[in-house]
């Protein structure tokens, strides 16, 4: 979609172009000289003004620098002309040419797979400056097309994105430096005792898919963080029905595998000088003739029992053993991500990610990058009691407390029991972040995650 002009001249260029409003920068002076406009004409945030013969192109698109910085500055108008594009860069202040090819990008997603048509499309973005900027533009576009390649997994429907697609789309990943992937099917996972994770797999007619990538960027450090994405394709909630009003949009009930696979896109691809895994446990959550019912009993990989009280607390006994592979593989600290209760959005509605922690020190450094990134996560508790809430009369640990109450940090509280010799671990719990019915899924947490191993 961009493409990189040489030369430019305002008296000549007929391509709509977009610039900043910064009237300080000489070229953005000579423009609002030329339209006869003032900073206080214009409205707040982007602006498309039709030059009226006045220059030879026809429209001038004006973004507000203050509204790109805070990343809300509705760069989708630009889109909606329908024509191609020639960004100015260098009336863009340097510290937000990042922030602008993000958010363009970004801004061009549509989920058009479906549709016999699109109006809305845009072929080409062209761009011209005169600064040593490619780094940092090539760096803004990469971020931008993962977060869409997440949302485009996110919204694609289950019949045409199963646990054996996803595992397909990880192996494309494996073309780029650096990266190895290897998918574990039901027989090798059956091996490994992986008992949580294959009992929520009874009830499909789908085999499940282990998927494990590996980044290495540093060769000198042995440390490996691993990043656990929930893969549950579909949730149906299993025996645990899930209403007529609560099942449409499980399709996003495997967010969190990709918002794991859009983070290792971006750290693969600009190279950063980490040690990554990523882990996925990936199948549906259905109704079938072997499907587990309340009050069975399943043995995690690690030996743990586990007494099942809901069927649709699934995703959390998948977690259970990709958290118990990634500690076996070297992990040395995990995150998770996960679309895992509803009871964060009761907590946080749909503005904050939900965080929990065993090591507060992690958490801070990645709550951090976070207000870089402008995603936003909110510290929730795990204490004893939650886990008291755990106990089971039948098995080791129940898979939910029974209650509506406090269901995150209960949920929270059953992944830490996963967490082996105090391996720094945090969750990220972004069942109200990561999707909305209107718009599809946001894409949440990869820039996070990806800038996290930036330096």
């Amino acid at each position: 979609m961009f493409h990189k002009q040489k030369t430019f001249d305002l008296n000549k260029e007929t391509k709509t172009c977009v610039i900043t409003n910064n009237t300080e920068n000489s070229l953005v002076k000579e423009v609002f000289k030329q339209l006869d406009i003032q900073s206080e004409d214009l409205e707040k945030g982007t602006n498309v003004i039709y030059t009226l013969g006045k220059l030879p192109m026809k429209k001038v698109v004006i973004v507000d620098e203050d509204k790109l910085i805070e990343n809300t500055n509705g760069m989708d108008k630009i889109f909606k002309l329908k024509e191609d594009l020639l960004i100015l860069v260098d009336t863009f202040k340097e510290n937000i040419i990042f922030n602008l090819f993000e958010t363009l990008t970004t801004a061009s997603y549509r989920f058009i797979k479906f549709k016999s048509k699109d109006d809305e499309a845009i072929e080409n973005v062209y761009y011209t400056t005169e600064r040593q900027l490619d780094d940092t533009i090539h760096e803004g576009i990469v971020y931008g097309e993962a977060v869409n390649h997440t949302k485009q997994l996110v919204n694609t429907p289950y019949n045409y994105l199963n646990a054996f697609k996803l595992a397909d789309y990880a192996q494309t990943l494996g073309d780029l430096e650096h990266v190895d992937v290897k998918v574990y099917g039901k027989a090798e996972c059956e091996a490994m005792n992986m008992g949580a994770f294959l009992g929520v797999n009874k009830g499909s007619k789908d085999e499940p898919q282990l998927i494990h990538i590996q980044y290495r960027g540093n060769s000198h450090n042995q440390d490996i963080t691993a990043l656990i994405g929930k893969g549950v394709m579909y949730d149906t909630g299993g025996y645990s029905l899930k209403t007529t009003t609560g099942m449409p949009s499980m399709k996003c009930d495997m967010a969190g595998a990709a918002t794991v696979l859009g983070a290792i896109e971006v750290i693969a691809r600009l190279k950063y000088p980490h040690n990554v895994d990523v882990v996925i446990a990936a199948t549906d959550n259905r109704i079938g003739d072997d499907a587990i019912v309340p009050d069975d009993i399943l043995t995690a990989a690690n030996g743990t029992t586990i007494e099942i009280i809901s069927t649709d607390a699934e995703g959390r006994l998948t977690l259970a053993d990709a958290l118990w592979f990634a500690q076996k593989e070297g992990a040395t600290k995990m995150i998770d991500v996960a679309t895992l209760t509803g009871a964060v959005v009761g907590a946080l509605g749909k503005e904050y990610t939900g965080a929990f922690t065993n090591n507060q020190a992690f958490l801070d450094t990645l709550k951090q990058t976070s207000e870089q990134a402008k995603e936003k996560i909110w510290q929730l508790p795990i204490t004893q009691g939650y886990h008291d809430e755990l106990k089971s009369f039948s098995a080791d640990i129940k898979n939910s407390g029974g209650s509506r109450l406090a269901g995150a940090s209960v949920a929270a509280a059953f992944l830490e029991k996963f967490v082996e010799n105090d391996v720094p671990w945090i969750h990220l719990d972004i069942a109200g972040t990561a999707f909305e019915s209107k718009t599809g899924g946001s894409g949440v947490m990869v820039k996070t995650l990806a800038q996290f191993f930036k330096a």
